[in-house]
């Protein structure tokens, strides 16, 4: 087979890689990101809301979320999680190594039913470290800033829980 009748595989295979690095990003969020994430994204970048309820978002049944932020230890996420060395290796926990990550570990009665890398662009967890239950865990979408394409970097923190008037004094 002559280098002419060889030369369109050429083109083709020199440029698939330039195709594949230039959406990246892209296939990098693909790859990693869970079904949460991707749902979140959904809702706060496509549909724009300004408020997601997390237990409204899930197709699994959840009684705890923990968010964990960037850079947080294998060793204090299962420590937070009272998971002893054996069990902390069976779960396979990743850990969020780079800024702009987050994990999201949900619960069912103490046992991991769902966990993921949550990525910044899908929203950013900006909540203090403590646990949420299915009612608690709403958040409010802040724009913070953007990104180098002009995109805004979105924040998700916790709403504060609204007293109920019910039980106000008189």
């Amino acid at each position: 087979m002559s280098v002419r009748a060889k030369l369109p595989q050429l083109v083709v295979l020199c440029a698939l890689p330039v195709i594949l690095l230039a959406g990246c990003g892209d296939i990098y969020r693909y790859l990693t990101s869970g079904e949460v994430g991707w749902t979140i994204k959904r809702e706060i970048r496509d549909r724009q809301q300004t408020e997601i309820a997390l237990a409204s978002l899930t197709r699994f049944p959840w009684d705890e979320l923990i968010v964990f932020s960037a850079y947080t230890p294998r060793q204090e996420i299962c420590q937070r999680l009272k998971l002893d060395e054996r069990a902390c290796v069976a779960a396979d926990l990743p850990e969020p190594l780079d800024d702009g990550l987050g994990l999201l570990v949900f619960r069912q009665n103490g046992k991991i039913v769902h966990r993921e890398i949550q990525h910044g662009w899908h929203g950013s967890f900006q909540v203090d470290e403590h646990s949420f239950t299915p009612q608690t865990a709403v958040f409010v979408v802040e724009p913070h800033g953007t990104d180098r394409n002009g995109e805004p970097y979105l924040i998700l923190r916790s709403k504060p829980a609204t007293p109920n008037p019910s039980l106000a004094k008189h």
